[in-house]
């Protein structure tokens, strides 16, 4: 246990009359009983000094003129009496100033001082590794270290300029784009059929944007001639939603599309 010193280095004891306690005695006793207690001549705690210290015709602890050095370890009871042996004074539960809570711990090398919310304790210091040498490297760890490891690889996009954004590693989603165009006919309707530039392992959806009607009432409707297939799809443009007798598609009717799917990379 962590030794500290009872009581001060230079008292003066007195008696309940305000008198000199000279040749009265402090005694020492397990806190909250009377079994008495050693205290110590040092802080290591190797001399012992019993459990009555006298005092001297100054009212002080002292032996052959030096004052006795009272240490301890534990809480105390600690009384003082006159040189009658009369009881003057008395308090319990003398300890460590802030508990033993408070105490430093033996000094551990490389370690820095904290808390666990409720004593002192040494902590490894967790620094960061000398950086010189890892250049285009990144922080990491090992569930215990920490350590530099080069840069893990970005999953690579497929390029925009062909119409087509996706990612690469394991199955990823795939985006494609473009622009195509149904022709004028001599018809109320006319189709596209557009190929992707990559084949999808699955389709999930297709989107239609026109952006020029043929000729007749108002802008065509649209529809998938059948459903999308992993590589492709076709599109009709009806002029008169079914109605032969109405005007005929005299223009080409251009328009984007966007398709979404899986692919395997």
């Amino acid at each position: 246990m962590t030794a500290f010193r009872i009581l001060n280095q230079f008292p003066v004891f007195f008696t309940n009359d305000g008198a000199v306690a000279a040749g009265g005695s402090l005694k020492f006793y397990d806190s909250g009983t009377t079994t008495a207690r050693d205290v110590y001549g040092d802080i290591g705690l190797t001399v012992n000094n019993g459990s009555t210290i006298t005092l001297d015709a100054s009212g002080r602890p002292s032996a052959g003129g030096a004052i006795t050095a009272i240490w301890g370890s534990g809480n105390y009871r600690v009384r003082l009496y006159d040189s009658g042996g009369v009881l003057q004074a008395e308090a319990d539960d003398v300890q460590l100033p802030g508990g033993s809570s408070l105490t430093i711990p033996t000094l551990v090398d490389g370690d820095f001082l904290t808390t666990d919310g409720s004593v002192l304790i040494w902590q490894s210091i967790r620094q960061v590794p000398d950086p010189t040498g890892q250049a285009n490297k990144v922080l990491s760890n090992d569930g215990t270290n920490l350590l530099w490891i080069s840069q893990p690889t970005l999953p690579a996009t497929i390029g925009s300029a062909s119409g087509k954004f996706g990612v690469t590693g394991g199955n990823s989603m795939l985006i494609q784009t473009g622009a195509a165009t149904a022709p004028a006919a001599a018809s109320y309707t006319t189709s596209k059929a557009v190929t992707f530039d990559t084949v999808y392992d699955t389709i999930l959806h297709v989107s239609i944007m026109p952006d020029s009607g043929g000729a007749g009432s108002g802008p065509p409707v649209f529809y998938m001639t059948s459903p999308a297939t992993t590589s492709g799809f076709t599109i009709t443009f009806d002029q008169a939603e079914g109605d032969g007798a109405n005007a005929n598609i005299t223009n080409d009717i251009h328009f984007t599309w966007a398709a979404i799917g899986i692919v395997a990379t």
